[in-house]
C-alpha cells in the first residue's frame, strides 16, 4: 500500500499591520502614543485629555515620595485614570484607524496611492499623516501624500482629491480647507465655517470650476490650466478675489472671439462687485478688479457695450470675423465727456467689403446704432484694405464741418436713391461729393456745409433716355434754393457731374448800349444767334438760326412773351445790316410800330396782306434757291466763302442776300378757321406755303419766328409744328398749353403764383429742355418794374438813336387812316429829301445786303424786295408804294 498523500497545511495568513491581530507590544505603543501625544481632544469640552493623561506620571511620583500612606489615596485614582485612558484608547484608536482607512480608500485613486491587497497590505499612516482630530474620531487636519503621476499632481485634477476628502461626513459649522503649497502633498484641515481660509477656498473652488469649464482639456493634449488668486479683499462680510492669474500653459487663445467669450463668462460667473480688467499675455491671463466708476471700468463697459451694439448689426455668419476696439478716448479728466470713445477700429477679417453698396450699408447701420448712445457725436468712416479689411470710425461733434458734410452726403445719397432705388442684384446709384463750400445760415449764423460739385453714377439705370436725365435734374433742383446746378452728362459711362452755380436771377434787364454784354448780343446776332437770357445751371438760352431755323414761342398774356419776341426783332431794328424782317401781326396789338424801321421790309396785318407777305417770303426763297443752283452751292454761306476765295464770280445782276426772318405774331389766330370761304382758302394756301418754306430755311437763311398763346396742332398742322424746332414757353402753362408749345409738361413746373415774369422753358434738339430767365427789353424807355429808381432803355429808343448815328433820318409818310407814320431813310440816297428830315449828316457808305463777317465779299448797295423788285437802298418810292396797313 502506498502511503496516503500528506495534506498540506494552509499557510498562515499574514495579518495586516493595522489589523486586529496586532501583537500586544503594538497595542501598548499605540496606547502610549495616543495617550501621551495624539489625544488632543478635551474632556467635558474644556480640559484637554493630554493634560489629564500626563497627570498620572506626577501622581505616581508623588505617591512614591510619600511612601505607603499616600498609595492608599492615589492608587485608586491612578488606577482609575489608567483604566480610563486604556478604555478611551481602545474605543478611539480603532475608529481613527477606520477613519484614516476610509479616507485612504477615497483619496487613493486621485492621489495615485498604492492599492492594498491580501498579500501586500498598505500602511495608510505612511501616506496620511493626521495631525488633529475632531472629537477624537473625525480627522480634523491631515497631510496626504500625492504621487507625481497622479491626476492631483496637476491643477486640473486637484478638485478630485479635494472632493474625495470633502466626502467625509462632517458635523455642522465646519468645512475643509486645502493647501497645495507643500510639494508632493495635500494638506487638509477642518475649520469653522466663518474662517477666512474656508471662504477663500470656496471662492477658489468656484473659480476653478468656471475656469475648468472655459478651458476643457483637448483630447490627447496634456494642458495644465490653473487659476491662482493673487490678492483678496473683504466685501460685505465675504472674502472675494481682487486679482488672479490664470495659467494657460500651451492652450491656444490666439482667436479674438474666443478671448472675448472667456472674458464675458468670467464677468458673468465671477461677479464680485467690481469690474474685471483682462491682460492677455503669453501663456497666462492676468485679471484684476477695479471700482465700478473708475476710468478703466467705464472704458471697458463702454467697449463691451459698443462691441455688442455693432455686432448686433452684422449678420451672424459674418459676426465671428468682427473685432471691435476703441483705440482712442477723451483722456482729459476735466472734460465734460471724459472717457468717451472718439475712435473705434473695426476689424472685418475676410468679409468682402469691396462693393460700395455694402460699405454704405454698414456705415448707415453703425451710424444709426451709435447715434442712440452718443447722439452728440458724428462718426467719420475711413476704410483700409492694406492687410485686412478694417474700418476706423472717428468721432467729431455734430457741429463740426466734417460732421455736417457727412450728414449732407447721406441726405444727398438718400434723396438720389429715393428717385432711383437700387434693385437686388444691380449696381447701386452712388454719390461722390468732390468739393464743398462753407456758409452760415439763420439769425444765429449756424455753420452749414454745402456740396459744390459731386458725381452721381447711375449703375444699371439707362441715362441715355432723356426722360431719365430730366427726372434726375428735376429731382436735384429741388434739393436747395440757394444755388442752381450745372449738369454735365457722360451717357456712355452712366454718370453725371453736378456743379453748383449761382441761382437763376428772378429778373434781368437788357444791357445798355456800349456794355460788353450788349456788344456780345449784337455779335451773336450777326453770326445768326438770338440770345434770350441766362439758363438755369449756367450758360445762355440762344436760338441758333442756322442750326434750328424756325421757332415757336408761346405763353399766357402778361407772362413776358412779347419781351421775348422783342429780343428777336431788336438786332435788325438796331442795325439793318444784321438781317431783314417781314412782320405779320394779325391782331395789331404789340408790333404795329415796327414798320418805322428800315429792317422791316414788309408789314402785314389783314388776312390778305399776310397771305401776300407769306407768298412774297416763299418767292424770295425760290429766288435764293435758284441762285444756289446757278452756282452749284448747298447754302448761301458756302457761296459767300467761294466768292471770297475767288472760286466763284457773281454775274452783274446777282448778289448774295442777307438773312430774312418771317416774324409772325399770334399765328394760331390767323390760321384759325374763317367763316369766309375765300379767306379760308387763302389761309389753307398760306399754311401749305409755310410748311414748304419751313423745310428749306436752313440753307437759304430764311427763318420763321412764330408766336401763339395756344398753338393747337389741328390749327397749325402737324407738319408745320414739327418744323418749328426751337420752342420757348414763357411763364406758367397748363398741361394742354405746355404740350402744344413744348411737347412736354415742363411748362407746368412753374407755380401759378410767384413765378418771376420772363421765366421760361426753352427747347431745341441739340440742348434739350432748359429753364431760362428772359432779358427784359421794353418797347419804350421806362422805369424798371422791380426797381422804379432805375430806368431801362426801350428797344425803339435805342434803335432810333443808333439809326441816327448811322446817318438815317426820320420822315413821315401818309397812312390809310389819313394820318402820318414815321419812317427811317438815308437822305443822301433819296431823289428829294423831305423837309421834315432833321439833323442831316454826311452820307455814310452804302449798307451791305448781308451781315459783315469773315470771308464774305461785300455786295453792291442795292435793296431787293421779297417780291424780287430791286430798288436803291435809299429810294423811298418803293416804301411809299407798299401798303403798311
Amino acid at each position: 500500500m502506498s502511503a496516503a498523500p500528506r495534506r498540506r497545511r494552509p499557510a498562515a495568513r499574514r495579518r495586516p499591520a493595522n489589523g486586529p491581530g496586532w501583537p500586544l507590544g503594538a497595542h501598548i505603543r499605540a496606547w502610549l502614543a495616543f495617550t501621551t501625544v495624539r489625544d488632543r481632544n478635551r474632556a467635558f469640552g474644556k480640559v484637554p485629555h493630554l493634560l489629564l493623561n500626563w497627570l498620572i506620571l506626577p501622581a505616581l511620583t508623588v505617591a512614591w515620595y510619600l511612601q505607603w500612606h499616600a498609595w492608599r489615596i492615589l492608587a485608586p485614582l491612578t488606577a482609575a485614570a489608567l483604566f480610563y485612558t486604556i478604555g478611551r484608547a481602545a474605543r478611539v484608536i480603532p475608529r481613527q484607524r477606520r477613519a484614516r482607512t476610509e479616507l485612504y480608500s477615497r483619496v487613493m485613486k486621485p492621489c495615485g496611492l498604492p492599492a492594498p491587497t491580501a498579500t501586500r497590505p498598505v500602511n495608510d499612516s505612511q501616506y496620511i499623516r493626521v495631525s488633529r482630530w475632531h472629537r477624537s474620531t473625525t480627522i480634523a487636519a491631515a497631510r496626504i501624500v500625492v504621487s507625481p503621476s497622479s491626476p492631483a499632481s496637476q491643477a486640473r485634477g486637484r478638485w478630485q482629491a479635494e472632493k474625495a476628502v470633502a466626502a467625509t461626513a462632517l458635523p455642522s459649522g465646519v468645512g475643509w480647507v486645502f493647501d497645495w503649497n507643500i510639494a508632493g502633498a495635500l494638506s487638509a484641515e477642518l475649520v469653522p465655517e466663518n474662517d477666512p481660509r474656508l471662504l477663500r477656498m470656496q471662492e477658489q473652488r468656484w473659480i476653478d470650476t468656471v475656469i475648468g469649464q472655459l478651458f476643457p482639456a483637448p483630447r490627447g493634449l496634456d494642458v495644465d490650466i490653473s487659476a491662482t488668486v493673487e490678492t483678496w479683499e473683504q466685501r460685505d462680510g465675504r472674502e472675494v478675489p481682487a486679482s488672479l492669474t490664470i495659467a494657460l500653459g500651451a492652450y491656444d487663445v490666439s482667436q479674438r472671439s474666443f478671448r472675448e467669450n472667456i472674458e464675458r463668462v468670467i464677468d458673468a460667473q465671477i461677479d464680485r462687485g467690481h469690474v474685471w480688467i483682462y491682460t492677455w499675455q503669453a501663456g497666462e491671463l492676468l485679471v484684476h478688479g477695479v471700482a465700478t466708476g473708475s476710468p478703466e471700468a467705464i472704458r471697458k463697459q463702454g467697449t463691451r457695450y459698443i462691441s455688442d451694439l455693432i455686432s448686433a448689426q452684422i449678420p451672424a455668419r459674418q459676426a465671428g470675423q468682427l473685432t471691435v476696439d476703441i483705440t482712442r478716448w477723451i483722456d482729459d479728466p476735466d472734460h465734460a465727456r471724459a472717457n468717451t470713445p472718439v475712435e473705434i477700429t473695426l476689424g472685418l477679417g475676410t468679409l468682402d467689403v469691396a462693393a460700395q453698396e455694402l460699405r454704405t450699408r454698414i456705415e448707415r447701420t453703425l451710424d444709426t446704432a451709435l447715434a442712440k448712445t452718443l447722439p452728440d457725436r458724428t462718426w467719420l468712416p475711413e476704410w483700409s484694405f492694406a492687410h485686412t479689411n478694417q474700418l476706423v470710425l472717428s468721432a467729431v461733434p455734430n457741429h463740426h464741418p466734417q460732421a455736417i458734410r457727412k450728414r449732407e452726403t447721406a441726405r444727398l445719397q438718400a434723396v438720389v436713391e429715393s428717385k432711383f432705388p437700387t434693385k437686388r442684384g444691380q449696381d447701386p446709384v452712388e454719390v461722390e461729393i468732390h468739393t464743398w463750400s462753407s456758409h452760415e445760415s439763420g439769425p444765429a449764423k449756424t455753420p452749414t456745409e454745402r456740396p459744390e460739385s459731386f458725381t452721381v453714377s447711375f449703375g444699371a439705370y439707362d441715362v441715355t433716355k432723356p426722360e431719365t436725365r430730366d427726372a434726375f435734374e428735376q429731382h436735384a433742383d429741388s434739393l436747395t434754393d440757394t444755388n442752381d446746378w450745372h449738369y454735365a452728362w457722360n451717357e456712355a459711362d452712366g454718370r453725371v457731374s453736378v456743379t453748383a452755380v449761382p441761382p437763376l436771377p428772378t429778373q434781368l434787364a437788357f444791357p445798355d448800349p456800349g456794355t460788353t454784354e450788349f456788344e456780345t448780343f449784337l455779335a451773336l446776332a450777326r453770326q445768326g444767334t438770338i440770345r434770350f437770357g441766362p439758363v438755369k445751371g449756367g450758360g445762355w438760352l440762344d436760338w441758333d438760326l442756322q442750326q434750328t431755323p424756325h421757332a415757336l414761342i408761346g405763353g399766357k398774356t402778361g407772362a413776358g412773351k412779347s419781351v421775348a419776341l422783342s429780343l428777336i426783332l431788336f438786332p435788325a431794328l438796331y442795325d439793318p445790316t444784321i438781317y431783314q424782317l417781314i412782320v405779320c401781326d394779325p391782331k395789331r396789338t404789340d408790333f404795329t410800330w415796327t414798320p418805322e424801321f428800315p429792317a422791316v421790309i414788309r408789314f402785314a396785318a389783314t388776312d390778305e396782306e399776310i397771305y401776300e407777305a407769306i407768298q412774297a417770303f416763299a418767292a424770295e426763297m425760290d429766288k435764293r434757291q435758284s441762285l444756289l443752283n446757278r452756282y452749284g452751292k448747298r447754302n448761301l454761306q458756302l457761296l459767300r466763302d467761294a466768292v471770297a476765295r475767288g472760286e466763284v464770280t457773281l454775274r452783274d445782276d446777282d448778289f448774295i442776300p442777307g438773312r430774312l426772318i418771317l416774324f409772325f405774331d399770334e399765328i394760331a389766330d390767323y390760321l384759325a378757321k374763317s367763316a369766309n370761304k375765300e379767306i379760308e382758302e387763302l389761309k389753307n394756301d398760306a399754311k401749305a406755303m409755310l410748311e414748304k418754306v419751313a423745310r428749306l430755311g436752313r440753307a437759304l437763311e430764311t427763318n420763321i419766328a412764330c408766336a401763339a398763346q395756344k398753338p393747337a396742332g389741328d390749327i397749325l398742322g402737324m407738319q408745320l409744328r414739327s418744323q418749328l424746332g426751337r420752342r420757348l414757353g414763357v411763364g406758367p402753362l397748363d398741361q394742354y398749353e405746355s404740350q402744344q408749345i413744348l411737347n412736354s409738361d415742363h411748362g407746368t413746373r412753374f407755380p401759378a403764383e410767384g413765378t418771376p415774369k420772363g421765366r421760361s422753358w426753352g427747347y431745341d434738339p441739340k440742348d434739350g429742355y432748359q429753364q431760362a430767365q428772359i432779358m427784359f427789353l421794353p418797347d419804350d424807355t421806362t422805369p424798371l418794374p422791380w426797381d422804379p429808381t432805375l430806368t431801362i432803355n426801350g428797344a425803339r429808343d435805342m434803335a432810333r438813336a443808333h439809326l441816327t448815328d448811322l446817318g438815317y433820318v426820320q420822315v413821315l409818310i401818309p397812312n390809310r387812316d389819313g394820318g402820318q407814320d414815321p419812317r427811317w431813310v438815308r437822305p443822301e440816297l433819296t431823289d428829294e429829301p423831305p423837309e421834315s428830315a432833321a439833323n442831316e449828316t454826311p452820307a455814310p457808305p452804302d449798307l451791305p445786303q448781308s451781315p459783315p463777317s469773315t470771308n464774305r465779299e461785300s455786295q453792291p448797295a442795292t435793296e431787293q424786295s421779297p417780291a424780287g423788285d430791286q430798288a436803291p437802298p435809299g429810294d423811298t418810292n418803293w416804301i411809299q408804294g407798299f401798303d403798311f396797313g
